[in-house]
């Protein structure tokens, strides 16, 4: 029997992610697949990213503050952003908000390997509010909620969410 630290296992999968990757200018897309399958993006990662690659960690490290989806502080892989931009919280996101606040905790804050964030624009604004929850990992998981309700939003981390090819049995 095999026993195996999550840090150890999280370098592993690193390593992993960064090695299917080879040049600068799929810095993005690196960043995304760590985030898709471990759910953050540590600072080892980020030192073997700039290391690998040659450039500054700087560089890198830019990168990953400007966009939303990543984070260089742990989250955990279970996470659901929810939409506060113009369309969604003039269609109730606000509430969507304080329910999860109520049920969840804070945004931003773990409770139970779960985390909801406040997120711009998701690409639903015809389907008002709306959310995504996530699931790290290989695949990763996510299940779009729109219109989302706090009801919704509350039960999506509460529950497993199934891969897409499971729902449709492909």
């Amino acid at each position: 029997m095999t026993v195996e630290f999550p840090d150890v296992r999280q370098a592993r999968e690193e390593r992993e992610v960064i090695g299917g990757f080879t040049a600068h200018d799929q810095l993005l897309p690196v960043l995304h697949a760590l985030t898709d399958r471990i759910g953050w993006i540590s600072p080892d990662a980020l030192s073997l990213i700039a290391s690998t690659w040659g450039i500054r960690l700087a560089e890198v490290a830019t990168v990953v503050r400007s966009h939303p989806r990543f984070s260089l502080e742990e989250r955990p892989g279970r996470q659901l952003r929810v939409c506060t931009d113009v369309a969604c919280r003039d269609a109730g996101a606000d509430t969507v908000c304080d329910v999860l606040t109520e049920h969840v905790g804070a945004a931003g804050k773990a409770v139970a390997g779960v985390m909801w964030l406040r997120s711009p624009c998701l690409g639903a604004c015809e389907e008002a509010p709306a959310a995504l929850a996530f699931q790290a990992g290989d695949p990763p998981v996510t299940e779009r909620l729109a219109p989302a309700t706090g009801a919704s939003a509350v039960l999506s981390t509460r529950r497993p969410l199934v891969p897409e090819s499971d729902v449709d049995g492909s």
